[in-house]
Formats: structure tokens, sequence, C-alpha cells
């Protein structure tokens, strides 16, 4: 729910001094769990990266000058009620399947409702071309996103954490990929993905979206049934009959799709390949390649050479 208001006047910040991965409290009451990250130079200018990850557990309310650099506020709540103020837009926050983007460049102001807690959780982040995200998600009049389902979103979280805390080798690549993932939600919740002519069912639409937002997970009909809003068979017939092709092939040849346009990038290995498509060794990733290619991915991988 949205209602225009006008921007609240400050009335407390974030502690600016804070050690990663520990908490802090404000003269407030205010009560962080804080990851802060520090991306490095060249993260920043190619890759989705994180500023920081956190839950704010708010005792009253919790006031944010604009940021000086393009940034973004993903987040949900955990428990309690409240209200989220920014750039003279004002939404109600509740626990469920919500969950609201906030553009950093604008004043925002996060408040528990009178005399009670909110606990909100969620990841400060920054990328290339981050305004045009805005600008095309409806930023700050349409700051919130009601998902069918956001446990994805709440798992992408916790791996973020992990992710951030450890930063093993190639951190910053999975960083990416995870928020990629978080930003491809909101894109279906939006309905943005979709070439698709209008005529097209609302849940084959739906199934389509998702399977674009994350081409090299393999995707599981009963899965997609439970994002399209439809039983598992009645999906089934549905895709088939309106495109023609079998559902399980569909989601195979995306991800074949997609695994070739990862080969066809000579920095990476075919065992980082395999790791970006989700398989758990190279061995597996072969096996699904050649069965469905014809070929070994060292294999594809020559022939294309070969062609340039």
């Amino acid at each position: 729910m949205r209602t225009r208001t006008k921007p609240a006047l400050p009335v407390g910040t974030v502690p600016s001094t804070v050690t990663p991965g520990h908490g802090a409290m404000n003269e407030r009451g205010n009560r962080w769990e804080l990851q802060a990250v520090v991306p490095s130079a060249k993260g920043r200018k190619l890759l989705w990266h994180a500023f920081s990850l956190d839950t704010a557990h708010l005792k009253g309310a919790d006031h944010h000058e604009p940021f000086e650099k393009p940034g973004a506020h993903l987040f949900w709540i955990l428990s309690g009620h409240g209200t989220l103020e920014t750039d003279g837009n004002k939404y109600l926050l509740q626990p469920g399947n919500g969950v609201w983007l906030v553009d950093m460049t604008k004043v925002r102001t996060y408040a528990p409702a009178a005399g009670k807690g909110l606990v909100k959780r969620g990841i400060r982040f920054g990328g290339p071309a981050l305004e045009n995200w805005h600008k095309e998600l409806g930023g700050s009049q349409q700051a919130q996103f009601d998902l069918m389902d956001a446990t994805p979103l709440h798992d992408a979280f916790r791996n973020l954490w992990r992710i951030c805390r450890r930063k093993g080798r190639g951190w910053e690549w999975e960083v990416h990929l995870l928020l990629t993932e978080m930003l491809g939600a909101l894109l279906n919740a939006r309905g943005t993905l979709s070439p698709n002519p209008p005529d097209l069912p609302a849940a084959v639409i739906r199934v389509l979206n998702a399977v674009e937002s994350k081409p090299y997970y393999d995707w599981q009909v009963r899965e997609l049934a439970r994002i399209a809003g439809v039983s598992y068979s009645g999906l089934r017939t549905l895709f088939f009959a309106v495109l023609h092709e079998n559902l399980h092939s569909f989601v195979q040849r995306r991800r074949l799709e997609h695994a070739q346009m990862l080969l066809a990038d000579p920095g990476l290995s075919i065992k980082q390949v395999a790791e970006q498509m989700n398989f758990s060794s190279e061995f597996y990733f072969s096996h699904f390649f050649k069965k469905l290619n014809g070929m070994s991915p060292r294999g594809y991988r020559e022939q294309q050479r070969l062609k340039r």
C-alpha cells in the first residue's frame, strides 16, 4: 500500500563505524547485526556488488540521508509492523512475501509502529546501470514487490552472508550471481522480462520468466507449477499446448544454451563453467552437456575456436 507524504525529518542514523560481522546499537536503541563488505575496484566496475548485509532490530525510526553514489537497499520484514517513507512515498511494512527495493540516493526512513518493534533484513548493493534498474522497476513510486514466494530471496541472503564472511576464491562472482537471481525475482514480479505476446496464458509467462531469470538452474516441473499457480499435470498440458514443446525439454534446452554461452568465454575453465551451471562436479556437467549436445564441453569449445 502506498500514499503520498512529505519527507520525514532526520531522526537518527546507522553508526558509521561498525566492525564487519558484528552488532552495533545507536542512541535510539536500534540494534544491527551487520556484515560490511568492501568490493574490489574491478568488482565495483563490472559486477553487482554488496556494500553490507544486515538484520536490524528497530525500536525507533531509522533515518538515512541520500547516498552520494547509486545504490539500492533490498529488504523484507521478519517481525513487527511499521512504515517506509522514501522520496515522498509511504509503504506499510509487515512480514510475508513482500519485499521492498529502495533507491539509496533518496531520503528514506524506516520506522516501527508506535510502541512496537520492527525487525527487517536486507542487503545494500550497487552495480552497473543501477539507475536504469530503478527506472525500469518503478523507483520510489513502486518500491514494494509482492512475490508468490520470497523464500529464494531469504535463502540467497544466507548464502551471501556466508560468502561475504569467508571471501573465498571467486567470492565476488558468486555475489554477482546471487544478486542477479534476486533481481530476477523482482523482474518476474513485475513481468518485465517477458517479451511474449499478451495472449499467452499468465501461468506460461510466469514459467518463462522464472526460467529466463535462472537459465542455468535444473528447474523441476513441480517447482515451476508452484510459481505458475497451477497443478503439475495442468502446467505440463498447458505448456505443451501453447508452445508445442515439452516443459522438461525446454528447461534443458535453455540450460544447454546458457552453458554454450559460458563456454564461449575463454577466461572460464570447464570447471568454472560447471560451477556456474550449478553442477557438483565437472564430470556431471560434461555428462549433461554431451548428452544434449553430442560432444564434450572441451570438444564444443575447440569447435567454436576453429570456426573463428
